[in-house]
């Protein structure tokens, strides 16, 4: 992926095959004998959310099917913030010709996602530091990919697109 903020050749290179993340991961933690096992520890969580955001990486037109911006052209970027201190980070961003940039947060959970108030300010704070950093004078819009949706609370409208798992696999 190319930088958003870097207009020189600077990449983020990324195994987004899930076969072999799968099998880096169990080779490299010898512990992990029984499945079992693994699907307790807090390795498991980390390892289930970054194979799902790979799988949204590789569902981009989809992602852009159910935004309904398939006709407008676009290109997408990750990115990372260079002063922010902690450094914040944006799975993925949509670049459109229609002065929008989609900010992605790919989210993997059991149920619906829940957004409460540490993480609506979390969210808050990427987008100012994305918009400070970055000099963009486009249209932000928070859009959350999860699974199995957005729980309905006094925090989601902030939120204005959601993508579940039936649009992300149609």
């Amino acid at each position: 992926y190319r930088n958003y903020t870097k207009k020189e050749q600077s990449l983020y290179y990324q195994i987004i095959d899930p076969f072999i993340l799968f099998s880096l991961k169990t080779k490299k933690d010898k512990a992990i004998d029984r499945w079992s096992t693994f699907i307790t520890t807090p390795a498991y969580y980390s390892w289930r959310g970054n194979a799902f955001e790979i799988v949204c990486l590789n569902h981009v037109p989809q992602i852009k099917g159910a935004l309904g911006i398939s006709g407008i052209s676009s290109a997408e970027y990750s990115w990372r913030s260079s002063h922010a201190d902690p450094q914040v980070q944006v799975d993925m961003i949509i670049d459109r010709k229609d002065d929008v940039i989609n900010i992605c947060e790919m989210k993997f959970s059991n149920d619906e996602f829940v957004i409460n108030a540490d993480y609506k300010k979390e969210l808050n704070h990427k987008l100012d530091v994305f918009r400070s950093e970055t000099g963009t004078k486009k249209a932000l819009f928070l859009t959350m990919v999860t699974l199995n949706g957005l729980k309905a609370n006094e925090y989601s409208g902030m939120i204005q697109n959601v993508i579940d798992g039936d649009k992300l696999f149609t």
